[in-house]
């Protein structure tokens, strides 16, 4: 597929708001008129759910990544089918962007903002497979028994099976990266096949933020690197678990970590390399929909990191890897490779 124009990308930007009410609108329509039950089990995460789709399509459009979009929807297509709408809500999904954007747009541009969407809809069938197969297969038991601890909030029990691991000579860097991160991830798994409680993936979260407080206590004393990293989610990113883990597993590697938390506005961001002099900093980027944020964040931290090391990881940077490194960052998804590649090593493309 031809990259989108720069007229039609103009024109979704400057009518985004009045696409976004029509898509709304249109559905709520089908919602509360038609008797859409199955809409209706989505509840309040249905509004949530249509924004952050207009919002991954203008990362999309303007960074031409429509072949990241079948991905990206396989995700929706996941959630959607867990909790009941399924294919029928997908379509209705697409169908309104379609409609809002043809009827708003003027051609050429709506025919080529339509048109991956067109593209798409059309293929919904492969998407859902794709969906299926993101469902992937139970974890191993040691991660499962983990997994149990977390979502019942029981940090006792949690914490247990990471003391038998570290007695039995595993270090505490090497258990967040085999154990928690796992577990997160099966968690995350669970929830997008709606097969946890809210509470329930709550109390996971919180009871790996204890758990990896622990591990940070726990481990030898290690040779400092007398190096700094600076830790922080993007703009707009809520998703704490991943920096907090990976500032545990830098902090035990000998690092003297400053980690800023979720949802840092980029301006302080900036200040605190400015102001803190890190020797690397560490992004988390697990929506692709944050990419314009994260980028516009990379541009501005150019001049206090023009000496250091800038990464990014993340679920939401692969897909963008291309644009993330010709923007002078480096995307890893790994912590070892991380660790290694911020004090000077080589990072691994593959």
């Amino acid at each position: 597929m031809d990259p989108m124009s720069a007229e039609s990308i103009a024109a979704f930007e400057r009518d985004f708001e009045r696409l976004f009410a029509i898509v709304h609108e249109r559905v709520e329509i089908q919602w509360r008129f038609h008797r859409r039950a199955d809409l209706e089990q989505l509840g309040p995460d249905l509004t949530g759910l249509l924004r952050e789709f207009g919002a991954l399509l203008r990362v999309v459009y303007r960074y031409d990544l429509t072949d990241a979009l079948a991905s990206e929807a396989a995700w929706y297509a996941s959630a959607l089918a867990s909790r009941g709408p399924g294919e029928d809500a997908l379509a209705l999904l697409l169908d309104s962007w379609i409609v809002a954007i043809e009827g708003t747009i003027k051609p050429p541009e709506c025919n080529a903002l339509a048109a991956p969407l067109q593209t798409l809809r059309a293929d919904l069938p492969h998407v859902f497979s794709a969906a299926e197969r993101r469902r992937g297969a139970a974890p191993a038991a040691e991660i499962g028994t983990v997994v149990e601890s977390l979502i019942a909030g029981d940090f006792a029990e949690a914490w247990d099976a990471l003391r038998g691991r570290m007695s039995g000579g595993t270090p505490p860097h090497e258990l967040i990266v085999e154990l928690l991160l796992p577990a997160m991830a099966e968690v995350g798994r669970r929830w997008e096949l709606n097969e946890l409680a809210i509470f329930q993936e709550h109390l996971a979260t919180e009871t790996v933020q204890r758990l990896i407080g622990g591990l940070s206590g726990c481990g030898a004393a290690v040779e400092p690197l007398h190096r700094t990293a600076l830790v922080a989610c993007v703009p707009q990113e809520e998703h704490q678990t991943l920096p907090a883990a990976l500032s545990a597993y830098l902090a035990l590697r000998g690092w003297k970590v400053r980690s800023l938390g979720r949802s840092m506005p980029a301006e302080q961001v900036v200040r605190a390399a400015e102001a803190l002099k890190p020797d690397a900093v560490f992004l988390s980027l697990s929506m692709l929909s944050r990419l314009h944020e994260t980028l516009e964040l990379v541009a501005r931290l150019a001049a206090p990191m023009a000496n250091g090391p800038l990464l990014v990881g993340g679920r939401g940077a692969a897909p963008a890897r291309r644009l993330l490194e010709a923007a002078g960052a480096q995307v890893t998804q790994d912590f070892d490779e991380a660790h290694r590649w911020a004090q000077g090593g080589a990072a691994s493309h593959a």
